[in-house]
């Protein structure tokens, strides 16, 4: 499988994918953060005029990694749903898609902040919906990293949407990126309508950026500098 890098997270293997997400092979486990599904059909609810096809996008993103991973389990970290308003029709029609024809995959949501304007989802959909700070055996799963907990040895977490810029000059790209801080690894957000906030490492930490096709650790030199506050993601 092409598009990916192993990580040994102190004895946690862990698959960091090109796609935006995160499989665990010991558990069969497919993990990727902040979907929004139907942010776009909120942003056209209020008259604001963008393209159709985000959550077809993103869903066609996690079924190509399920398909290639096997994974028997999809756990999304948090703000699954942008609004309640992005439950419109064709967001729907495209969730139960999704699920017929991934009938038994065993699906987790864990509460993000966007989490709680929505209520209830459709009784219909196979999704368990847990607390931050659930584990799985010596994992923690969580939505910001202020969900984390002393004790934790590893927690996934979204929310932050990280990138950093790769090159300099009229070549500088800004790159959606996998970024461990001590016990945190934070996720790129899976979402295709979504945006990104630029972090700035300190010295410690680890990024991996992502590309269409590869995941490529950045090995550079950091300073002693601090990540500017996680902001709230619209």
């Amino acid at each position: 499988m092409s598009g990916m890098v192993d990580v040994d997270f102190e004895g946690i293997m862990l698959r960091l994918l090109h796609e935006r997400g995160v499989y665990w092979p010991d558990q069969g486990i497919l993990f990727v953060a902040d979907p929004h599904f139907g942010k776009e059909a909120t942003f056209r609810r209020h008259a604001i005029p963008v393209p159709r096809g985000g959550t077809a996008g993103t869903l066609r993103r996690i079924a190509s990694m399920l398909d290639a991973t096997g994974a028997r389990r999809l756990v999304i970290l948090g703000d699954m749903f942008h609004a309640r308003s992005s439950l419109s029709p064709d967001v729907l029609d495209s969730m139960d898609g999704f699920f017929e024809k991934h009938d038994r995959l065993e699906c987790t949501l864990v509460r993000g902040n966007h989490d709680a304007w929505i209520g209830s989802l459709p009784s219909g959909w196979p999704i368990a919906i847990v607390d931050p700070g659930e584990r799985i055996e010596r994992l923690a799963m969580g939505h910001s990293p202020s969900d984390y907990e002393a004790g934790m040895e590893l927690m996934l977490c979204g929310h932050v949407h990280p990138a950093v810029w790769f090159g300099a000059g009229d070549d500088r790209l800004r790159l959606a990126c996998y970024w461990q801080r001590q016990r945190v690894l934070h996720l790129p957000a899976i979402g295709c309508f979504t945006g990104t906030h630029t972090i700035r490492p300190c010295r410690g930490d680890r990024v991996w950026m992502v590309t269409d096709q590869q995941v490529i650790e950045k090995r550079s030199k950091v300073g002693r500098g601090t990540v500017r506050s996680p902001i709230d993601h619209t």
